[in-house]
């Protein structure tokens, strides 16, 4: 049989913990430099480290309990010593409450923050140039993925609107449209006033993409629904995006009527600009569809609200007085003292201004001239000069539509 013999440490303990597997057999031999037990003082290659000090050993954790006390005011973390393994903890699930005060948050700053910024960015009188139409679109995208997970309809209309608008600016017709197409169903279901935005900003888009007849469906759709607006802003803003539409795809009869009644409309008020485009593209249809008198009344009403206006360049006014100078040609003929006036007063302000304006001014004379025909005697003459003028004053881009307003004259 076997005897259990125990190798002590010279110093008296006081508690003694014996672990059966360390025992030592008459036949094992211990080596001398072999760690000890700091409880019992069992002898052994085998004993376990304590993790902090790495210094003293024990048989288990039974013994190193029983030590603790004495061994407590000596053990100081090893620096060189291996960290025991901690497994991560679970991430904490948030509470009810966290994710509602974490949704209003996020909502809170799409309606106030998101939405206001883009608006602001895509004005009506064409995209801020400050502004990164890619970086745009895809915090809006942010925003109606954040609005569909929550089921929150009115919002996910409001970014709808919007993000596909930034689509058309940035000449994405398709992308626009794809991301109108649940705005339209809602609105061609429902109608009302609400509405014309949706239907207006397709029609944009199919005007973009050439498809006039769904265009025109688009536009009879929007101004059906602005009818039952009873906000005067609305009502104006679907009116001056009609018409500016329709200019834009020729149909010279439908436009002037839409965009004489909205400047009047932005007129009143007091949207300044947005009265005096209005009535400068009433203005070019009406000519374009032969009724000079009433462009030059259009005009004139452009010309008042520009000079109004203390922000206009002279730039401007000079393109303003040009027109009206182009109509009282065509209908009174270069003698009348309307003509004469608005021509001196459209050179003055274009001189202010530079050579490329004074250039323009001239070529919208040479257009004039040019439109009278036989009407005045040596209207294509006149028409030349005005050219010649033009092509000498600017280099640029009026100084090309010079040049080849010139070689059709030759023809």
């Amino acid at each position: 049989g076997f005897t259990r013999r125990r190798a002590r440490t010279p110093r008296a303990m006081s508690t003694i913990v014996i672990d059966d597997k360390y025992a030592l057999s008459d036949s094992d031999s211990v080596d001398a430099d072999a760690p000890r037990c700091a409880n019992c003082g069992v002898a052994s290659d085998r004993l376990k480290k304590c993790a902090k000090c790495r210094r003293a050993h024990f048989c288990n954790a039974a013994c190193q309990r029983a030590a603790w006390d004495a061994h407590a005011r000596e053990c100081v973390a090893d620096a060189n010593a291996k960290p025991a393994y901690k497994p991560p903890e679970p991430p904490r699930m948030p509470t009810k409450a966290e994710k509602e005060e974490a949704k209003e948050s996020e909502t809170r700053r799409i309606r106030e923050t998101t939405l206001p910024r883009a608006r602001a960015a895509l004005r009506r009188d064409g995209v801020s140039t400050t502004v990164d139409l890619d970086e745009l679109i895809e915090g809006l995208e942010d925003a109606i993925v954040f609005a569909i997970g929550e089921e929150d309809q009115g919002l996910t209309r409001e970014v709808r609107l919007v993000l596909a608008r930034a689509y058309l600016e940035a000449k994405r017709a398709d992308e626009c449209l794809h991301y109108l197409a649940p705005a339209l169903e809602e609105a061609r279901k429902e109608g009302g006033a609400a509405s014309a935005d949706a239907h207006t900003l397709a029609a944009k888009a199919h005007c973009a993409k050439g498809e006039k007849e769904q265009c025109r469906k688009e536009l009879t759709a929007a101004l059906d629904c602005a009818s039952e607006s009873t906000s005067d802003e609305a009502q104006c803003d679907t009116l001056l995006d009609a018409g500016i539409i329709l200019h834009d795809l020729g149909d010279w009869e439908r436009c002037a009527p839409l965009l004489s009644t909205a400047g009047e409309a932005a007129e009143k008020l007091g949207r300044l600009r947005e009265a005096a485009r209005a009535y400068n593209r009433a203005g070019s249809a009406l000519l374009r569809s032969g009724r000079p008198d009433y462009a030059g009344r259009c005009w004139t009403r452009e010309l008042r609200v520009l000079e109004a206006d203390d922000s206009t360049d002279p730039g401007t006014l000079a393109q303003a007085f040009a027109n009206c100078a182009s109509a009282f040609l065509l209908t009174r003929g270069e003698d009348d003292d309307a003509f004469n006036l608005h021509k001196k007063s459209a050179l003055t302000k274009a001189r202010e201004s530079g050579n490329d304006a004074e250039a323009r001014v001239y070529l919208q004379l040479g257009n004039a001239y040019k439109l009278a025909g036989d009407a005045i005697d040596d209207s294509l003459a006149r028409a030349k000069d005005c050219f010649e003028k033009a092509k000498s004053l600017s280099a640029t881009d009026a100084g090309e539509i010079a040049s080849r307003a010139l070689e059709m004259l030759s023809l």
